[in-house]
């Protein structure tokens, strides 16, 4: 079965993220870690702040491979924690965030991008 017509341009610009945006890893990898930039992306405006312990209930994976994941999105510059407390109220947890910088935005407006070509 092929794709739709209008589904092209899309599939044209996640080959070119997948491809490009997280040089040096498995195409597997960058799929998760692009599935995790965009969770947290399309998350962040929440009223509950966007948590390791949050993306791993959501996708019904372990915190620790989450954490993995967001390890190295923080070390690539993408993402940003911030800590806060946790939802008891006691102890720590990290608000994940954007951040506001060249290789974030080629992402964002490609997530952004590919919002407005779905409506």
């Amino acid at each position: 079965m092929q794709p739709q017509r209008r589904l092209h341009p899309f599939r044209m610009l996640l080959d070119r993220i997948l491809q490009n945006a997280l040089p040096g890893e498995s195409g597997a990898a960058r799929l998760q870690q692009v599935g995790l930039f965009t969770l947290v992306y399309m998350m962040q405006g929440d009223d509950e702040p966007v948590t390791a312990r949050r993306l791993a209930e959501i996708t019904g994976q372990g915190e620790g491979h989450i954490g993995q994941q967001l390890r190295k999105l923080i070390d690539l510059d993408l993402l940003e924690r911030t800590q806060i407390p946790n939802r008891q109220g006691r102890g720590r947890a990290f608000k994940l965030t954007v951040k506001q910088n060249g290789k974030t935005r080629r992402l964002t407006k490609a997530i952004e991008k590919g919002a407005r070509f779905r409506k």
